[in-house]
């Protein structure tokens, strides 16, 4: 049994890992401030091998670290592209301020801990192929805060291990989704275009039968999408096998462009109605045209596959979403 720090971990992914990994056996301290969605009562709170602390990470003291075999650090500031460039100084900053502590922490009071970095696809934003891991470092820089600050934590966290021996794993997830994420909505009812990511946006845009359908230019932009289940998997068995010191792609086969996306998402939804006309949003200068992303290191090394395909996943994320909007 490995006893586990997850900072952030009542979040979207963190919640899934956390679900897991108290399926088998170990031991989590949850730390998140809940500052996205407000505080969620998960099922797994009342798991006699669980503790939940509200407090803002960089709030930690040291001594909060000691005893640990595995410090998660999955808090961050996320969401959609349009929230990307309205904060870019703010993900930066606090992104890299909530690592640096935690690195800090870590190699202080817990120096022998396995340090595990969740940095994002984002990082490849500026690729025209699919990526496996050796494309990290043989790429065109990313432009977005968002991404190069996730660049530069896998070279924080890298740093930390040749300096000062800190052991570690980096985890790239591709696009997660699933039940647990949500549209942003104003209060009129309206989505917040692009503020959310993609899924649940076009999710909720087909529930209030958004006609013309909004859409970044023209579509064509693809991505590969990830059950958080198959990312809280792979993390199981990096934990079973005692990986340490590597770093891994986690990506699902769904790989689809956005307007392929939409129409099936809106047919999901509603089944009945032909898909609408379009209204084209023109794109931020930083919008990504290709992130796919190839599990080759995980599959060879952790004896891990996806078992998500794209069905799932949208009757996954919209049966939440339906269910939460119901009971406002």
């Amino acid at each position: 049994m490995a006893k586990i720090l997850a900072l952030g971990g009542a979040g979207f992914i963190g919640s899934y890992i956390v679900r897991k990994l108290l399926e088998n056996g170990h031991q989590v301290t949850v730390v998140d401030n809940f500052s996205k969605y407000g505080y969620i009562e998960h099922d797994f709170y009342k798991n006699p091998n669980f503790s939940l602390h509200n407090k803002d990470v960089r709030n930690m003291y040291p001594k909060e670290y000691i005893g640990y075999d595995y410090v998660f650090c999955l808090a961050a500031l996320i969401g959609g592209i349009k929230y990307f460039h309205r904060i870019p100084y703010q993900i930066a900053r606090d992104n890299t301020e909530i690592l640096s502590r935690a690195i800090d922490h870590t190699l202080a009071a817990c120096p022998q801990a396995i340090f595990v970095y969740f940095s994002s696809s984002m990082v490849f934003e500026r690729v025209d192929h699919p990526v496996s891991e050796e494309h990290a470092l043989a790429q065109p820089i990313p432009i977005t805060n968002y991404g190069m600050q996730k660049l530069f934590g896998e070279f924080l966290t890298t740093g930390a291990h040749r300096e000062y021996d800190l052991r570690y794993l980096i985890v790239r997830p591709f696009n997660a989704v699933g039940s647990g994420e949500l549209p942003d909505v104003s209060g009129d009812g309206k989505a917040k275009f692009g503020m959310a990511h993609v899924i649940p946006d076009f999710i909720y845009k087909s529930m209030i039968k958004q006609t013309p359908f909004e859409i970044f230019g023209e579509g064509d932009q693809v991505r590969t999408f990830t059950h958080a289940k198959d990312i809280a998997e792979a993390m199981s068995k990096m934990i079973d096998k005692q990986v340490v010191n590597r770093d891994f792609n986690i990506c699902g086969e769904n790989t689809f462009d956005m307007l392929e996306l939409a129409k099936r998402i809106w047919q999901h939804v509603n089944p009945q109605l032909p898909f609408p006309e379009l209204k084209k949003i023109e794109a931020p200068l930083a919008d990504v045209k290709f992130r796919v992303g190839i599990a080759k290191r995980a599959m060879q090394e952790l004896d891990w596959q996806p078992q998500h395909d794209i069905n799932h996943i949208i009757k996954d994320s919209t049966d939440y979403i339906k269910k939460h909007f119901e009971s406002k």
